[in-house]
């Protein structure tokens, strides 16, 4: 993913500005969870374990940990074996997760 969609200057540009970004890795969670980092990170990991597809997964959440979608990387990859179209198709995924936000908290 790194040398595909998260390389692509479009998707850097969405991802630094409409998301907050955070990587776990999946052996943390259980110490987050257990407050190790406070209620907050506590929340978020327990969020986190709830939706997580091995071995990497791109997930999307509200502000207030709504689950919205994932992308679970391997089916991703399989799904568009060529680099140029894994970026398209990356950007494509991140701007419908936006809308499913905005009508998630309009309530729609």
């Amino acid at each position: 993913m790194r040398a595909g969609p998260l390389s692509a200057a479009k998707v850097i540009k969405l991802l630094n500005t409409k998301f907050v970004n955070t990587w776990v890795l999946l052996r943390e969670l259980p110490d987050l969870q257990d407050g190790a980092k406070g209620a907050a990170a506590a929340a978020l990991a327990t969020k986190l374990q709830e939706h997580f597809v091995y071995p990497v997964d791109p997930m999307i959440l509200t502000p207030e940990l709504a689950f919205i979608q994932h992308l679970p990387t391997n089916e991703f990859i399989k799904s568009f074996p060529i680099t140029k179209e894994r970026k398209s198709q990356y950007l494509t995924w991140l701007k419908s997760s936006l809308a499913q936000i905005d009508r998630h908290q309009k309530g729609v």
